[in-house]
């Protein structure tokens, strides 16, 4: 008879599989750290939950504590397994500690990681606008592109944004929006006055 997962034993929508290619590991590391703090595990992971010390000859409190610390460990690796590729399972399933496990794949992931992420970085910025194409079109697929990237951790500096903007526009455009910024950026702009706190304006946290 099969007994049904209850919550501990699944993690929540919001942790991503693992991109064999390790394109969203940024985004994963977190939010599989995040569920399994709340779950109570994280400690199986990062080592602080060590096996209990059982005494010779053991006590039923030593054989009931090993018991349920081994409970926790296979669930903690269960929890991992259902995220991670097929080919990693196999590779890290020799360790017999779900710390150990997430070593391993720190170890492949962090670089595997770092090279997707760089590539997208840089195909993104080297992105241009078809010669016949709409520009607005493509603006708002660019838009969308920056937005995806952003999901997966990889980060588009805005001075970066603005100039890949108007680097894959049309010649004619190009140019005017650069000489358009230009003039915008070098004249002065006198700054709007601060709220009057009467009307019940709070200051960012920090700056009061």
């Amino acid at each position: 008879m099969s007994t049904a997962l209850t919550t501990t034993d699944l993690l929540p929508l919001s942790v991503p599989k693992l991109d064999p290619t390790g394109l969203n590991w940024t985004v994963f590391k977190l939010h599989f750290q995040d569920a399994l703090d709340t779950k109570g595990f994280w400690g199986h992971f990062d080592g602080t939950t060590i096996g209990p010390a059982v005494s010779s000859p053991a006590t039923t409190a030593d054989t009931e504590a090993l018991a349920l610390w081994n409970k926790n460990e296979q669930t903690a690796k269960s929890l991992l397994t259902q995220k991670i590729p097929d080919l990693m399972l196999i590779l890290v399933h020799s360790h017999s500690l779900v710390k150990d496990h997430l070593n391993a794949i720190v170890a492949e992931y962090s670089e595997k990681g770092m090279v997707a992420q760089t590539e997208l970085h840089s195909k993104f910025l080297q992105s241009k606008c078809p010669k016949k194409g709409s520009v607005c079109e493509f603006l708002d697929q660019l838009q969308v592109e920056h937005e995806k990237l952003a999901t997966i951790g990889v980060k588009i500096e805005e001075k970066d944004y603005h100039s890949m903007i108007i680097s894959c526009l049309p010649p004619s455009l190009a140019n005017f929006t650069s000489k358009s910024r230009s003039t915008l950026t070098s004249k002065p702009h006198s700054l709007p006055s601060a709220p009057d706190n009467s009307l019940g304006f709070q200051p960012p946290y920090g700056a009061r």
